[in-house]
């Protein structure tokens, strides 16, 4: 909402506690997140700042770009982890999956991603080494277009996926229709409005963009997209200023 990549803690924590959460829990997430790589954080006096780092910054920067990027022609593979975490290093083993699935990796079969794009740097940046009795080998799995497509509708689930991609399109539409503007933003109004995008958004999160040649003929995503965008000119602006408003509030630049 407030399109930055850096926020004021005191407005962060704020702004979680608006969506739900209480202040503990909402201090509780940003440490999670700084351990993952996701946060990064600047002191300023006795509190700090947040930056957006890792895979959040790089999915931030793709939201923020003008238009989307066409997907990319089927080179014929996929770029691929293969991995194997004993029991005992589980904590890693989750990082892994949990740092795959925010790049875009699809589960192929047990102990193997893929990925259209190679997310390599990327994971290495956010996981570092594995464990002493951990494997993780990156490569490719070469494909004909008709296996690849098989595959990557179990991966990523595309038909579930497409189903609620058509589900949260009819109802951001009526929503933008039937949307009267609140009289005076509130924190309500913020969480309103989550409540009414946040789930569309996310589903969005977790398809990567496949070639066209292994999307369903019926994708629905571009649909989708259109109708954040007509929400978001009818209802996301009282949200966003009051988001910026409490980070006027805390000290932070407009």
């Amino acid at each position: 909402m407030a399109r930055r990549e850096e926020l004021p803690g005191v407005a962060l924590v704020r702004l979680l506690t608006d969506l739900g959460l209480t202040e503990g829990a909402a201090r509780s997430l940003i440490a999670r997140m700084r351990r993952d790589g996701l946060l990064s954080a600047t002191p300023r006096g006795r509190a700090a700042d947040y930056r957006l780092a890792g895979g959040f910054l790089a999915d931030f920067r793709r939201a923020q770009a003008p238009q989307v990027a066409p997907p990319p022609a089927w080179e014929g593979y996929f770029h691929a982890v293969f991995y194997s975490i004993p029991e005992p290093q589980r904590a890693y083993r989750d990082r892994l999956r949990r740092a795959a699935a925010l790049a875009r990796y699809g589960q192929m079969q047990p102990g193997v991603l893929i990925s259209p794009a190679d997310g390599r740097a990327r994971l290495e940046a956010e996981l570092g080494a594995p464990p002493p009795d951990g494997t993780v080998h990156y490569g490719r799995v070469g494909l004909p277009t008709r296996d690849a497509a098989e595959i990557a509708y179990r991966a990523w689930d595309l038909a579930e996926l497409n189903a609620r991609f058509r589900a949260h399109a009819d109802r951001l539409r009526r929503a933008a229709r039937d949307h009267t503007p609140p009289a005076e933003p509130t924190g309500e109004t913020l969480a309103a409005y989550v409540r009414l995008l946040g789930g569309a958004l996310v589903d969005t999160l977790r398809v990567p963009p496949l070639p066209a040649d292994l999307l369903p003929a019926d994708w629905a995503l571009p649909g989708l997209r259109a109708a954040i965008g007509e929400v978001f000119e009818r209802c996301g602006p009282p949200a966003q200023a009051y988001a910026v408003r409490v980070i006027a509030e805390s000290g932070g630049a407009s």
